[in-house]
């Protein structure tokens, strides 16, 4: 393989390579409604979204004024994964640029994998309905044994399972998660695109780079790779 490509590389889910924000808002609206609470529109709800469901549902809840009791709140976010996990991709799409992107990767010889919080079984349902399942090696889920991201663990076992080291492995991804996760594990770069779900502009949350589009990430790894170890 020639120098200026990476082993391997690690995608984050959402946000990432693939916009899930209306079957999250569908699901969200749905929990609500049995709270007696009014929807939110879907370009409110994009603000919301990052970190998972638990915290989807506290801005949620915020946002109308309420706060619910420990109890009721662990009943509606059991409400809201139901909801969700029962339909995750209907309305999802792959961002611009992420298949064809991921076909070269997948042509290169590049190994590529799936680091997200999200539940393994959701998942494979979202990147089966959007066509790119086939492309990835290997998914490390939030649902595994090991901790949710930005613990390393569970991104250095998927490393392993890509055949690679951490230091020729380069991670993208959307949010200061994504950093923490792959300095924690000592990777070789860490890319984040500036499109995702997160409060804070990319710009500011120290990645090596951050990109507008996804078919930006060839010129991107020859940009990192003078500044990183050779890899074979």
């Amino acid at each position: 393989m020639d120098r200026a490509w990476p082993k391997a590389v690690v995608f984050d889910l959402d946000g990432t390579l693939v916009d899930t924000n209306a079957d999250l808002t569908v699901a969200l609206n749905v929990t609500l409604a049995e709270l007696g609470l009014p929807e939110h529109p879907e370009h409110a709800v994009r603000k919301m979204v990052g970190g998972g469901l638990s915290l989807l549902l506290d801005r949620a809840l915020a946002a109308h004024d309420v706060s619910l009791g420990e109890e009721a709140k662990v009943a509606m976010e059991a409400r809201l994964f139901e909801h969700y996990a029962a339909n995750p991709a209907s309305l999802s799409r792959l961002y611009p640029h992420a298949a064809e992107t991921l076909r070269d990767l997948q042509a290169l010889g590049i190994a590529c994998g799936i680091c997200t919080n999200k539940p393994h079984a959701m998942s494979r349902d979202v990147l089966r309905a959007v066509g790119v399942l086939d492309v990835f090696a290997c998914l490390q889920c939030g649902d595994s044994d090991l901790p949710k991201k930005p613990d390393a663990r569970g991104l250095l076992r998927l490393v392993d399972a890509l055949g690679a080291e951490p230091s020729s492995t380069f991670m993208v991804g959307d949010s200061i998660t994504d950093v923490k996760t792959a300095r924690a594990a000592n990777l070789g770069a860490v890319v984040l695109v500036s499109y995702g779900y997160t409060a804070e502009p990319a710009a500011e949350l120290g990645a090596d780079l951050v990109i507008d589009r996804l078919d930006e990430l060839p010129q991107a790894f020859a940009g990192l790779m003078p500044r990183k170890a050779s890899f074979t």
